[in-house]
């Protein structure tokens, strides 16, 4: 029989959430997190604590499944610069200008929309390839740079948190598999049409596309670039001069788009081999794992036939990229740590003993994403808000008989949320260079456009909860 806590189980999230905001550190907030937790189970024993917190992180990155996906994480970091050192965003970039042809101002949205859609695989990549080629097109025809930003933003991050055959999915599966949740594939699948921000901000792009429709801060902006035709420097993120010492390297389109198709189709290959013929039963970390090693040998294999880089310059290419990821594999260590020891003191059900005394039901998934709006505003990370809110959302969803993958739909929503436009956010800090906007505009004209999505989905929420769905 597990060992009751009581309120003290509230402490090892409530004191990384009360962190994360006040220092604005993710990870040591959450090793604090951690370490508090073990300091309640050892009963106030400091030392032993410490040892404990150490062995309980090791266990976390040592199960199969979550080294996987850490793996996975950094794997696909290398590849990203395997390819860019190659030049194949260059030459992905090239290749649609050279097949665009754009006359209106209305021609250049369903590119932009396109374009964000094709690149799923990882948000960064995504915002910065689009961003590059439809910056100039945007100036020519007097569209600020502000609302492409926007664009830029709404659809790569949400469109990434929704698809799931990517490291976004990778990453749902290990949260919700430290929670002991039985096919965590198919609640990750059943809340996608759940989902209500991330699918609602979609729908609103395509509406304010369509409709022009312009709000708050973003008024001056448009009138501005109406009338000035302001045009911002046009310098190219995706050059770089990485393959100095080595021989000009030609800008192909191929060296991008046939490592993503590879990755995605052996991503889809495993996870049908592994389900025995579904996809929703797939072992998710293993499939994700195996095609991004899969993926790499075949890229390596490609450059090296076509003289693009040696062996050591692809090996030390690979551990650049890897290099970079590296406080991302930190961070889902100890996502998967904290999440291990609330379970340990009983985070979630102490909680939803309390919820389930003092609240109705059919609010709990608006409160919860509101919460989550909260963190995920305040600290700039949606992977930091899930693995802070999955701990606790997913044990008040089974005890009190709510649906599952509305919890955790809410939680991803949620987080989204101040990813979406928190000045902190590293894609908002990303969007605001490629678009060439200070940050804080950036945020000012965005914020308007997410809190009618949120107010939306709140009120969405409120409304399933009511009709008992």
């Amino acid at each position: 029989m597990a060992v009751s806590y009581g309120i003290l189980a509230v402490l090892p999230p409530l004191i990384a959430f009360v962190l994360v905001i006040w220092k604005k550190q993710l990870i040591p907030a959450l090793l604090i997190g951690v370490y508090a937790g073990k300091i309640i189970i050892a009963k106030g024993h400091v030392g032993k604590a410490f040892l404990a917190s150490q062995d309980n992180l090791i266990a976390m990155i040592g199960n199969k499944s979550n080294l996987q996906i850490i793996l996975f994480s950094l794997l696909v970091g290398g590849l990203l610069n395997m390819i860019k050192e190659a030049k194949g965003f260059q030459g992905f970039l090239n290749w649609c200008k050279s097949r665009t042809s754009l006359n209106t101002e209305k021609s250049a949205y369903p590119l932009t929309y396109v374009l964000n859609l094709a690149l799923f695989i990882d948000s960064w990549s995504s915002i910065l390839i689009t961003g590059t080629l439809m910056r100039s097109i945007y100036t020519k025809f007097g569209i600020s740079r502000e609302r492409l930003a926007y664009f830029l933003h709404t659809i790569a991050l949400n469109f990434c948190a929704l698809v799931v055959f990517n490291s976004w999915g990778a990453y749902y599966l290990s949260v919700l598999s430290t929670q002991n949740i039985e096919s965590p594939q198919k609640i990750i699948i059943q809340s996608i049409p759940l989902n209500f921000y991330c699918l609602g901000s979609l729908v609103f792009v395509a509406i304010v596309m369509i409709t022009k429709l312009t709000i708050g801060p973003m008024r001056k902006c448009e009138i501005r670039a109406q009338e000035n035709k302001r045009v911002g420097g046009d310098r190219s993120m995706i050059e770089t001069d990485d393959s100095a010492g080595r021989g000009a390297v030609t800008p192909r389109a191929i060296h991008l788009i046939l490592p993503i198709v590879t990755l995605v189709f052996f991503m889809f290959l495993g996870l049908y081999l592994s389900g025995k013929g579904s996809i929703i039963k797939g072992a998710g970390s293993e499939s994700v794992f195996n095609a991004v090693c899969i993926t790499i040998g075949l890229t390596v294999f490609l450059f090296k036939i076509k003289k693009l880089m040696n062996f050591e310059q692809m090996i030390s290419s690979l551990f650049k990229g890897m290099a970079d990821l590296l406080p991302i594999a930190v961070l889902l260590a100890l996502s998967f740590t904290i999440g291990d020891v609330c379970k340990q003191v009983g985070t979630g059900e102490y909680l939803s003993m309390i919820v389930k005394e003092n609240l109705p039901g059919f609010v709990v998934p608006a409160i919860v994403f509101g919460i989550s709006c909260l963190i995920s505003f305040a600290t700039g990370t949606s992977w930091g808000t899930i693995a802070i809110m999955i701990p606790i959302a997913m044990p008040i969803a089974f005890n009190m008989q709510i649906n599952p993958a509305l919890m955790f739909a809410v939680c991803i929503g949620g987080g989204l949320f101040g990813d979406n436009c928190s000045p902190l956010s590293d894609t908002s800090i990303l969007t605001g260079m490629v678009a060439e906007v200070p940050i804080i505009d950036h945020v000012k004209t965005q914020i308007p456009y997410a809190l009618i999505v949120a107010s939306v989905s709140i009120s969405l929420y409120l409304l399933m909860g009511a009709l008992g769905a």
